[in-house]
């Protein structure tokens, strides 16, 4: 008997390219996916610029230098409660943009088809998963750290020219709201990217995360009766607000306890893309 019968090809090659096949190799070769789309670019640049302009926007504002009569198409919260708030406002528009961002990455490949060929070269699966968050993680933090970094720093000097209220990087619970955002934004484009692998739409995930993780609290909050705000401060949304808020209301979650909610609704989203993943043909 031949060796061609003891060992057919097909075998040999798939032997072949799942020992080549490494979680390394993989992310590199997300990575270049993810870096080699214009699209990518312009939305972390969209990302970073609402941040910040929309943040000195907004101190400028609260500063009396800029004429708030001018910003009467602010959406409702654009100049916060308190002086992080009013620097950090332009996360109301970045987290709508590494939502969306996350959900394009996770569902890119389910719309043109070659997702595929990514599972065909990588039969186990789950490396592409790794793949894409890593990438994703790797790209989004640091920009996020950047931009949150300069709004708070940038919109404090300007509040204080201004001479309105200020408070220091040393002052309690600053560093910990400033930081807890930067890991919310990275959050929400966690499950964006998991709810588009896992619905295997990029419309379907724009859709879900923006509706039902960031949309849909809001009216709920400001719809049902008040007996619903113990169940509400659990949703993704209100979990964050009590971890990146300086003075979080009394409806909230506590910071530590709305950190750890909101990573369980992270990690749950990211359980939904394995399972997708493992259990459905491409």
């Amino acid at each position: 008997m031949s060796a061609e019968t003891l060992n057919p090809p097909d075998v040999r090659t798939s032997a072949i390219t799942a020992a080549r096949t490494t979680t390394p190799r993989v992310i590199r070769s997300e990575w270049v996916k993810l870096r080699t789309l214009r699209s990518t670019w312009v939305t972390i640049g969209g990302m970073l610029f609402a941040l910040i302009a929309f943040g000195l926007i907004s101190a400028l504002t609260a500063s009396g230098q800029v004429d708030a009569t001018a910003g009467q198409g602010r959406p409702p919260g654009f100049i916060g409660t308190d002086p992080v708030s009013t620097v950090l406002a332009g996360a109301t528009f970045a987290v709508l943009i590494v939502a969306v961002l996350g959900a394009i990455i996770g569902a890119r490949e389910y719309s043109t088809g070659m997702i595929r060929t990514t599972l065909a070269a990588v039969p186990k699966r789950l490396p592409v998963l790794w793949g894409k968050l890593t990438t994703f993680v790797v790209l989004v933090a640091p920009v996020a750290f950047v931009g949150v970094l300069v709004s708070f720093f940038e919109g404090m000097a300007i509040l204080d020219s201004g001479g309105a209220a200020t408070v220091a990087w040393s002052d309690d619970g600053v560093a910990a709201a400033v930081l807890g955002m930067v890991a919310y934004l990275v959050g929400l484009g966690v499950i964006g990217l998991a709810l588009g692998i896992l619905l295997r739409s990029t419309a379907g995930g724009i859709g879900t995360i923006l509706g039902a993780v960031l949309f849909v609290p809001t009216l709920a909050s400001a719809l049902l009766p008040d007996s619903w705000d113990d169940i509400l401060k659990y949703l993704p949304s209100n979990a964050g607000q009590a971890f990146t808020s300086l003075n979080p209301s009394d409806t909230l979650l506590s910071p530590g306890v709305g950190m750890v909610v909101f990573a369980a609704w992270v990690l749950l989203a990211i359980v939904g893309a394995v399972v997708a993943l493992k259990r459905r043909d491409a």
